[in-house]
């Protein structure tokens, strides 16, 4: 599985052609290539607020979106209170081992230093913009 970070999302909304691409198309089964945690998607709109962003985003169909359900809402929020910024801890909760991914999944980002410490693969895309 493969999760996008808020700077991910900010970084297709201004033309990462890497991001655009992958957000365009399904996967071949049909299937989302790419999860965006629900409050990686608040926190991109919230930096880049527009008219009916988080609209446009939710409609591309190489993008699926993961809920902020109660056991989820823990978890975050205490990623939270451990000091890891809000904007990025459902990207680390969803990435970290589970039942469904016991590998875990890669974080794509701008800023791989805000995931130093949690041992999560991270791989950075570049700067946000990509002319």
């Amino acid at each position: 599985m493969i999760i996008l970070d808020h700077t991910a999302v900010l970084a297709l909304a201004h033309g990462h052609r890497m991001m655009a691409a992958m957000a365009a198309a399904p996967g071949t089964d049909g299937e989302a290539r790419a999860y965006v945690p629900a409050l990686c998607l608040v926190a991109a709109g919230t930096t880049e607020p527009g008219p009916l962003f988080t609209a446009h985003v939710g409609a591309l169909p190489g993008l699926d979106f993961l809920p902020l359900d109660f056991p989820t809402a823990v978890a975050v929020e205490q990623l939270a209170a451990d000091g890891l910024p809000w904007q990025y801890a459902h990207a680390v909760h969803a990435a970290s081992a589970s039942p469904h991914t016991p590998a875990g999944s890669a974080i794509l980002t701008t800023t791989p230093q805000a995931y130093d410490r949690t041992g999560l693969r991270i791989v950075y895309i570049g700067p946000g913009r990509d002319d």
